[in-house]
């Protein structure tokens, strides 16, 4: 037998014989795990049981219990919420999807499809305070935002599209006015010069006036001059006669 057998049989020896040690001694001292729980416990011991460990078993089973029921109901809450902000989400996209092409299912002009109303009222839902997104028959609970014109907002596209009607309707509309005002320079030119032809014949109907006038005073003035010549004849043959003279 080699040094090193003989060392490794003198090691097995020293080993078996500390085991067979630490197990005598832990049959003769027994720990108390069997024992009751003491009423009190001394100030940094920590008595180990069966039953206390059992207890704490049970304790922790009652805990995990209702924590596993808790757990249970939050997440039951929790998809309920979770699927409450999906249906908002989808309300919102809706919404959005309305602000843009407008809603097929509230049209302003019926047999138009292209003119869905595009923008409503929000509604507060008195429980959240959030806006409440729900459809009754497919509409929104909220009235349709009127325009200037005093009716309902279509979508984004519907007034992109109304602008490029009302911008070529302005153009038309600008076309007519210069028309209209070239038609107004040639009326004016016009009547400026009707004013001048008025203004001439008032100069040549007040001349003529005048020129009657003047006659018609003429005409009265040669009456009274030729009358009174025959009376100033008539008066003078008279005193002729008075002289002598037959017929002067």
């Amino acid at each position: 037998m080699t040094a090193l057998g003989k060392l490794l049989v003198v090691l097995n020896l020293v080993i078996g014989l500390g085991a067979l040690s630490w197990s005598a001694n832990l049959y003769v001292h027994r720990p108390s795990w069997f024992n009751e729980p003491p009423e009190f416990v001394d100030k940094g011991s920590s008595p180990v049981g069966f039953k206390q460990l059992d207890a704490e078993a049970k304790s922790l089973h009652k805990i995990a219990s209702v924590t596993t029921e808790a757990w249970g109901v939050n997440l039951k809450a929790l998809e309920d919420r979770e699927k409450y902000r999906a249906d908002r989400v989808a309300g919102y996209a809706e919404r959005i999807l309305w602000a843009k092409k407008g809603n097929p299912k509230d049209l302003i002009d019926k047999d138009n499809p292209k003119t869905g109303k595009g923008f409503y009222e929000p509604v507060i839902e008195k429980t959240t305070n959030l806006h409440d997104l729900t459809l009754v028959a497919g509409l929104p609970k909220g009235a349709a935002v009127l325009g200037t014109d005093g009716r309902p907002l279509p979508g984004g596209d519907g007034l992109l599209d109304s602008i490029a009607g009302d911008t070529a309707a302005s153009l038309e509309i600008q076309k007519e006015i210069l028309k209209q005002e070239a038609e107004f320079d040639r009326l004016d030119k016009l009547v400026i010069e009707t004013e001048t032809k008025l203004l001439k014949m008032v100069v040549i109907r007040d001349s003529i006036q005048n020129e009657w006038l003047f006659l018609t005073a003429f005409e009265v003035n040669a009456s009274e001059t030729r009358d009174t010549v025959f009376r100033r004849e008539r008066q003078l043959r008279a005193r002729l006669k008075v002289l002598g003279i037959i017929d002067p």
